[in-house]
Order: C-alpha cells, then sequence, then structure tokens
C-alpha cells in the first residue's frame, strides 16, 4: 500500500498540477514563542561534541497560537567547538489559551566564529487533529531567535506556505 501511494504521488509531482509545482516558498508569520530557561546544565564531553541541557521552565506563544509553555521540557544541545557549530533539540509542550496541549520539538543549528553566523530552527508540532489548530501537524515551520536575555529566549516562527 505504501509503495502505491509513494508512486502515485510521485506521478502527480510529474504531472505538474499547479499545487505541485517548485516554486520559492512563502514564509507567513504564526508566533512569538518566549521560552523561560533554568540554568545550563554541563553533561560534558561527549561523542560528537559537548553536550549541554537547558531546562525549560515555563514562557509564552503569542500570535496565531497563544498560550503558556509549560515547565519540564529542555533544549538538548550538542556543541562542536574546534568548528563553531551547535546543534538544537528543544522539546517542550504549550497549553493554548483555550486548554490544548501541543507538542513542541524544535531542532536547528547555530554556526559562529570562521564562519557566518546563522541561527534557524524548523519546530514541529503535534497538535490535537480535530482541533481548530490541527493544520500545525502538517505544516513545515522556520523559526529564527529575536533576542535572547534575563533568562529568556525569544523565538520567531514563520510557516512555510
Amino acid at each position: 500500500m505504501k509503495t502505491f501511494y509513494i508512486i502515485s504521488l510521485f506521478s502527480l509531482i510529474l504531472s505538474g498540477p499547479a499545487g505541485l509545482r517548485a516554486e520559492t516558498p512563502v514564509l507567513r508569520y504564526v508566533m512569538d514563542i518566549h521560552a523561560e530557561c533554568g540554568e545550563p546544565l554541563a553533561v560534558g564531553d561527549v561523542p560528537g561534541g559537548k553536550r549541554v541541557v537547558i531546562p525549560i521552565t515555563g514562557g509564552r506563544v503569542e500570535g496565531d497560537i497563544s498560550g503558556e509553555i509549560l515547565p519540564g521540557g529542555a533544549d538538548y544541545q550538542m556543541t562542536d567547538t574546534l568548528n563553531g557549530r551547535t546543534e538544537f533539540r528543544a522539546v517542550y509542550t504549550v497549553r493554548t489559551s483555550d486548554s490544548l496541549l501541543v507538542n513542541v520539538c524544535n531542532t536547528g543549528v547555530a554556526t559562529w566564529g570562521g564562519k557566518a553566523d546563522y541561527f534557524t530552527t524548523t519546530p514541529q508540532f503535534e497538535a490535537p487533529e480535530a482541533s481548530g489548530i490541527g493544520w500545525l501537524n502538517d505544516r513545515i515551520f522556520v523559526c529564527r531567535p529575536t533576542g535572547f536575555g534575563d533568562g529568556v529566549v525569544h523565538l520567531r516562527v514563520w510557516v512555510v506556505e
């Protein structure tokens, strides 16, 4: 069954319906995330670099989706100091203003130093399908920081249209 589906999707792409043509993506603003962070926990040198775990202790989300970030998440960072590169994997839960729970897994990379500075992540959302925000499950998102300070990371999120 999976093979048939993949072949069917591939034939649709080749036949060129307007919705499946490679066009330059458009980004549309969705939300700002303000994640409150605890003290970093330095795991130390591990295979792949230096591991740091940063507890996510709360925060808020504003925009098309609004709500609070629940305590208990964390940002798992792997840093390669020789090459000026950090990989991020932040996992946490948001309770929306209408009490829906949304799981977030935000992965990405930052570079600095000898390389051009760069910091971009791609959050994936897991929202209740039958809700008004079920569309979060079926889209690709891009995220960049807008600021850091006082134990809070400020991020802006866009959906790829």
